[in-house]
């Protein structure tokens, strides 16, 4: 299914080709960087655990609300219009409870430009988005979420609690270049490398296609896949480079792989 809120950096163009590495052999997954969760909800279920994680407990409480009170959050939305002056007025006052909180965060990301949640978006050539469809999707979220655990810690302190041998992460860090939100500008690179290079699991890991990135996993199986950008499109400079990284070996299980533009640079892993 899709996810419920677009989200800088959110894998919905990229999701399939992803997929095709996860291992088909594990018993847990684990995204220490959750974001819009478009990975997790790319398949029914992918292990026996589940895990979605995120820092930014704004994300986490949205989830949360689907996931226990989904009745209650529909209700606050039906009455958020798409309005500049009520966006403007939602900014200066989040809300008081959890669930107004989750539905005027859901509001803010859905009715501004480009998901950043700071300005009211609109268009020269179309209306605004339907709310009505993602009020159905919160009932679709509501089931899809049954079982899964919802976490607000950082990522090192849930790779250190979930790690085991037949548990497998997905990690979609703060990207180097580019736009990033406000609480990941600090973000360490380093440390996310140091953090995965001794974990017992598996992981694959997105990254922005760059020097430093690949200097940092040199000797890690990684493919360099290109997708459309998002926001920010300028003539000629409408794609978007990135790279899959991974601690074990890529094997493509799908055909359709030629189409994301997908180039091996595998080299030996020699992990020290």
């Amino acid at each position: 299914m899709d996810a419920l809120i677009g989200w800088i950096g959110g894998k919905r163009l990229l999701r399939k080709t992803i997929s095709q590495y996860v291992p088909k052999d594990i018993q847990g997954y684990i995204e220490p960087f959750g974001g819009a969760a478009w990975m997790l909800l790319f398949k029914d279920k992918w292990g026996d655990l589940e895990v979605y994680n995120d820092l930014d407990y704004r994300l986490v409480n949205l989830f949360l609300q689907v996931k226990y009170h989904p009745d209650e959050l529909i209700k606050e939305l039906d009455f958020l219009v798409a309005s500049r002056k009520l966006f403007g007025d939602i900014l200066k006052q989040e809300g008081l409870t959890e669930i107004q909180r989750a539905a005027r965060f859901m509001f803010l990301i859905t009715r501004s430009f480009g998901s950043k949640g700071d300005s009211f978006g609109t268009s020269q050539k179309r209306g605004t988005s339907s709310m009505y469809n993602r009020l159905e999707r919160i009932k679709e979220l509501h089931r899809r979420l049954d079982m899964v655990i919802i976490e607000n810690l950082s990522y090192e302190k849930v790779i250190e609690k979930y790690d085991t041998k037949s548990n497998f992460f997905y990690c979609d860090p703060p990207y180097m270049l580019g736009y990033t939100y406000e609480n990941s500008k600090q973000f360490s690179h380093e440390t996310l490398r140091d953090i995965l290079k001794n974990i017992k699991g598996r992981f694959i890991l997105s990254y922005d296609d760059n020097p430093e990135v690949l200097k940092l996993y040199k000797g890690y199986d990684i493919r360099h896949v290109t997708r459309t950008k998002g926001i920010n499109r300028k003539e000629g400079k409408s794609e978007f480079n990135e790279v899959i990284i991974a601690n074990f070996d890529l094997v493509d299980t799908d055909q359709d792989t030629a189409k994301t533009k997908a180039k091996t640079t595998k080299e030996i892993r020699g992990i020290s």
